[in-house]
């Protein structure tokens, strides 16, 4: 890759998305705050907004070793962030806002914190185990796209760093696989060669778990432009924004599985 995706530039993408984002909302009207938000179909502003911070907190929570969920009695994803949206539907925006600055502040100050063990640590997330570098990454993800998705709410601008760039791009890239299993569409054996402008290539499996040696030759090639290839991972566009060469049915499970959280 051309990015060197180290701890140290992932902090940095979060402190420089979530200045951006704390910059937008200190900006809103208090009537915006009630805006829907047409990504999040039934949540306004302000009920995102508690979201985000309901998430940092989670994520907060999990660094710590003591999961906000249980996973014996997880119905999914779906009923999880409903109930956090729930729980802080009554509150004024200057709470709300006060409550996400808050939790995003201390998961920073946590991160910042870890060494390079705490780094690799396996935690217990959303979709199960994950190291926190993850964990960070993820927030990292959401934080930026959710910024997008209030910004086009509320008609107001978002840009996108080149490192958030990457972080973010390389979520997306490594959803495949797992997104092709967790779908019923896995292709044992296969290989995915992904190559994002500017920022380099992936060489990714058919399957959840498959890593393929760096010199195999792929059975699919996919070339993208980034933003556009991580706005397709996320759902919030609906064509097919890369080039595909090499084995078509492959092509179609990868549009038809590719899903990044957020």
């Amino acid at each position: 890759m051309a990015l060197d995706l180290d701890t140290g530039s992932l902090l940095a993408g979060l402190e420089t998305t979530h200045g951006q984002l704390g910059r937008l909302l200190a900006d809103l009207e208090a009537a915006s705050w009630a805006l829907p938000v047409p990504a999040t179909p039934g949540w306004s502003v302000g009920d995102l907004v508690s979201h985000v911070a309901e998430g940092d907190r989670a994520a907060l929570a999990a660094l710590g070793g003591t999961p906000s969920f249980d996973p014996a009695s997880w119905t999914g994803i779906d009923d999880w962030t409903a109930a956090q949206v729930a729980a802080h539907a009554a509150e004024r925006p200057e709470e709300r806002l006060a409550a996400w600055e808050a939790a995003s502040d201390e998961l920073r100050g946590a991160l910042a914190g870890l060494d390079e063990a705490g780094w690799r640590a396996r935690v217990l997330w959303v979709l199960g185990p994950v190291s926190a570098r993850t964990v960070a990454q993820l927030r990292l993800q959401e934080a930026w796209l959710h910024g997008h998705d209030l910004a086009g709410a509320a008609g107001a601008s978002w840009a996108l760093d080149p490192v958030t760039l990457g972080w973010i791009a390389d979520i997306a890239a490594r959803v495949i696989p797992g997104g092709l299993s967790r779908r019923g569409q896995a292709k044992p054996g296969a290989v995915i060669l992904l190559r994002l402008d500017g920022l380099g290539e992936w060489r990714l499996g058919g399957t959840a778990g498959e890593r393929p040696a760096p010199d195999a030759t792929p059975d699919l090639v996919l070339e993208a432009e980034p933003l556009p290839f991580i706005l397709r991972a996320a759902g919030r566009r609906r064509d097919i924004p890369w080039h595909a060469a090499g084995d078509e049915a492959l092509a179609a499970a990868v549009a038809a599985t590719i899903f990044s959280v957020g």
